[in-house]
């Protein structure tokens, strides 16, 4: 019987590496999403469904013939939750647990890979940071409540219910498909894509705050390349269904463990790129943290994964070079 796997969020940019990764490994891709984000993504789904995931239940034919959903789709920056805090508990919280109450309605009894974040830990002073730091330091902002929520919600529904649950707690996701076949959009506000924007463009780079506890006062971040993060979801999914029991639950950090500064990314990616980029330091944003740093030892462990594609310079290169062709025609 062919592996179906159904992906919410699935044309968005994580959804759409981790849809290429599972259309490599042979699996039959259904994917969901209200809009088409990347969409070059829509090549990789066998089948695609342009709806809310939190009516999955009510639209996906395949359901029955699938053992894992993995949970991509949600709203994802810091900033805006500060100011419109409803969209996120709504769009990522309360869809999601509507979604397990219809699957457990429905019979279903897989396997579900969350999309959770770093930004749950808060302002942490440890780093590396393990999973048990979660509830030591709480998040400072909407979008990392409605992810730690989250999670709690699915726990609970594994429990009950004989889900297995999987959350796995993104750190910095960046770069492109090293082949160039996906990529990020291009008004993305994470830092690798502002800096590769303001190289092409000609325009300036804006590095918010130089006043953070760190070592040049610039905010310090875990990055993971996006290639890396997708083949976590897949080695996720193979736990889940080999190793998890019903009703099992575990939160896992995907990261590298070691913390770059912002001023030490662009620095890295001027290099890396041979590019001069105009660039001039700004506020601080609200919410965001000093460092985070993951511990991805437990996942590593666990499961055999590794971060292969995570060096800066692919990071950096990537993503420069999917822009460039996809973007400004370079």
């Amino acid at each position: 019987m062919e592996n179906n796997i159904i992906i919410t969020g699935a044309t968005g940019y994580i959804g759409g590496h981790v849809a290429l990764k599972f259309k490599q490994e042979g699996y039959r891709v259904i994917g969901i999403d209200r809009t088409v984000t990347i969409p070059a993504a829509v090549e990789y789904l066998d089948e695609f469904l342009c709806t809310d995931y939190a009516d999955i239940v009510d639209t996906c034919a395949a359901l029955n013939n699938s053992t894992a959903i993995i949970h991509c789709a949600g709203t994802s920056l810091v900033g805006p939750s500060l100011t419109d805090p409803g969209e996120y508990y709504n769009n990522n919280t309360a869809k999601t647990n509507k979604m397990l109450n219809w699957l457990a309605r429905k019979g279903w009894c897989g396997s579900i890979i969350f999309s959770s974040s770093a930004a749950i830990y808060g302002n942490n002073p440890a780093s590396p940071l393990p999973e048990s730091a979660a509830w030591k330091v709480l998040p400072m902002n909407p979008y990392g409540w409605s992810k730690l929520l989250t999670e709690q919600i699915l726990q609970d529904h594994c429990t009950a219910h004989g889900f297995r649950g999987i959350a796995l707690r993104y750190f910095n996701a960046a770069g492109c498909d090293p082949q160039g076949r996906l990529g990020c959009v291009k008004d993305g506000t994470h830092l690798i894509t502002k800096i590769a924007n303001a190289a092409l463009s000609g325009t300036e780079l804006i590095i918010n705050g130089n006043d953070y506890r760190t070592r040049d006062g610039t905010c310090i971040r875990d990055y993971i390349h996006v290639t890396d993060l997708a083949d976590a979801h897949y080695r996720a999914v193979k736990h889940a269904e080999e190793s998890m029991r019903e009703h099992a639950f575990v939160s896992f950090n995907v990261g590298t463990g070691i913390g770059l500064s912002n001023k030490e990314v662009l620095d890295q990616f001027e290099f890396s790129s041979e590019t001069n980029i105009t660039w001039r330091y700004g506020p601080r944003r609200e919410g965001d943290p000093d460092i985070l740093v993951s511990d991805p030892s437990h996942f590593k462990i666990t499961t055999g994964w590794e971060a292969r594609h995570s060096d800066i310079d692919s990071l950096s290169i990537t993503t420069f070079d999917w822009m460039k062709k996809t973007y400004y025609n370079v």
